[in-house]
């Protein structure tokens, strides 16, 4: 049987539930609760991939210790970014940031 990728928990910072809440708000806003609540799990399910797939990841330039991998519900268009780090056979989803802002900055500002 060929090697598989180690399974590890996934686990999600305050920062990162927090901004689920605002992307959740901003999309009730805009396109409704449904739509809301249909793109936040999304958002949930692609970032527990992570747990085995979390070597598919790119190096945060800014924060060479950090991945981030960048989520889309189609190949075109904006999405979001889930940062994470690696700690022991824990996926620490750091934060979610929109692929419009200009996430490294708020990066360097928000985790230290």
């Amino acid at each position: 049987m060929a090697d598989q990728a180690r399974k590890l928990n996934v686990s999600f910072s305050p920062a990162a539930l927090e901004a689920l809440g605002e992307i959740w708000e901003w999309n009730a806003r805009h396109h409704g609760i449904e739509h809301a609540d249909k793109y936040i799990a999304f958002l949930v399910a692609q970032a527990n991939r992570l747990s085995t797939d979390y070597f598919l990841g790119r190096v945060v330039p800014v924060r060479p210790r950090l991945n981030y991998v960048i989520i889309r519900r189609t190949r075109r268009g904006h999405g979001h970014l889930a940062v994470y780090e690696l700690i022991d056979d824990v996926i620490q989803v750091l934060h979610f940031y929109h692929t419009a802002q200009d996430w490294q900055a708020r990066l360097m500002k928000e985790v230290r």
